[in-house]
């Protein structure tokens, strides 16, 4: 492991002390050292400071992931007086405000004396107008710096559960406490953090749909079209690229590889936490016939490999790769990507879990990780 620097920028202290806070409400595991993991995340951000123990073949199988209980609390309904009914706040409505590509909130952004204390957790649903999925209701993550008079533009992260039995959107709460790790971050940094959205890219009987679009369902153009259109025409948020991110765990890593490889000029950063080599229903040949209507060249197109290779060079888009370090199924996955993706010319950062496996806890360190990664990156912190 790492030793810490001695010093360190005013950015990374406050990163360093909000992992310990996570730490004490369970938003990281008790085995890992929390000084140990930042220095390994925000010593050396575009580096991989960690290799993967294990075989470099990527393993090939179902994502379907252990479910961890918690006691993070549920998504609160919506406020009967917000507009529309869905808890969203009056002041968010995007409409009549000038279109922002980007800013550095850090350097611009000035809390109110009645800055709200806590985030927004919502229900919200989010219209398959173009793809026509099967979706089920979506959770918003507001911060607290999205629920005053006149909020900021703020940047975007899209995350996915994983896909097992049961899975959906709530896993992203419930097992990766992502709200009470956004408002540790808010805390620390003016009521700063990313609006989050957690779409259903599922559907209604939690299958894996595979984040392409076929007969199994068009979550592919669901999550690249239809819930980029709602947040735009909801939500007072920053446009660029650079300002949206998609990441998510285990299957839903997976799918942020395949849309951040493939759609740079929408998502321009992504996190992949224990994500496998590719989209796939257990054998090649029963993905296939079964999702991609016995096309096999459709689906080695849909391969995040393919899709890197199709697209390098990237010139502006960043990946953060996780993996538990006892993950024998898909930990040697993960330096691979990696590779790959630095090799496409994306700027690349891994970081191991020390003592984790496929589970909820490894992703709720790993996204807090993900979060230090992403504010700096998204305007939210200095550079």
């Amino acid at each position: 492991m790492p030793s810490t620097p001695r010093t360190r920028p005013r950015a990374t202290v406050l990163l360093v002390v909000l992992a310990l806070v996570v730490g004490a409400t369970g938003g990281w595991a008790a085995r890992v050292p929390a000084e140990a993991a930042w220095s390994r995340v925000v010593g050396a951000p575009d580096a991989d400071p960690v290799p993967t123990a294990g075989s470099a073949s990527p393993v090939p199988g179902s994502s379907a992931a252990p479910r961890t209980p918690s006691a993070s609390p549920v998504p609160v309904e919506a406020d009967a007086d917000a507009t529309g009914g869905d808890g969203i706040p009056t002041a968010e409505a995007p409409a009549g405000k000038p279109v922002v590509g980007e800013v550095d909130l850090a350097d611009t952004w000035q809390p109110p004396a009645d800055l709200p204390l806590h985030g927004r957790l919502l229900h919200v649903n989010v219209p398959a107008t173009r793809s026509h999925f099967a979706a089920r209701p979506a959770l918003v993550y507001l911060p607290p710096a999205a629920l005053t008079a006149t909020p900021p533009p703020l940047p975007v992260a899209v995350l996915l559960s994983g896909q097992s039995r049961g899975a959906g959107p709530e896993d992203v709460e419930t097992g990766g406490q992502i709200s009470a790790t956004l408002d540790q971050s808010a805390a620390l940094h003016g009521g700063l953090a990313p609006i989050v959205v957690v779409p259903d890219q599922l559907g209604p009987e939690s299958a894996n749909p595979m984040c392409v679009d076929g007969r199994l369902g068009n979550s592919r153009t669901y999550l690249t079209e239809d819930v980029p259109a709602w947040v735009e025409s909801h939500l007072t948020v920053q446009h660029a690229a650079s300002r949206w991110t998609i990441g998510g765990f285990s299957q839903g890593g997976t799918c942020a590889i395949q849309l951040g490889a493939g759609d740079p000029d929408r998502f321009g950063s992504l996190v992949d936490v224990s994500g496998e080599a590719g989209p796939g229903l257990g054998t090649p040949a029963r993905t296939i016939a079964e999702g991609f209507a016995g096309d096999a060249a459709a689906w080695r197109a849909a391969q995040p490999a393919a899709l890197l290779a199709a697209h390098t060079p990237y010139r502006a888009s960043s990946a953060f790769f996780a993996v538990g370090q006892d993950d024998r199924s898909y930990g040697p996955v993960m330096p691979v990507m990696a590779q790959r993706a630095r090799a496409a010319g994306m700027t690349v950062a891994t970081w191991v879990v020390p003592g984790a496996r496929h589970s909820w806890t490894t992703a709720r360190v790993a996204f807090a990780a993900a979060l230090g990664w992403l504010l700096p990156r998204t305007g939210l912190t200095p550079a």
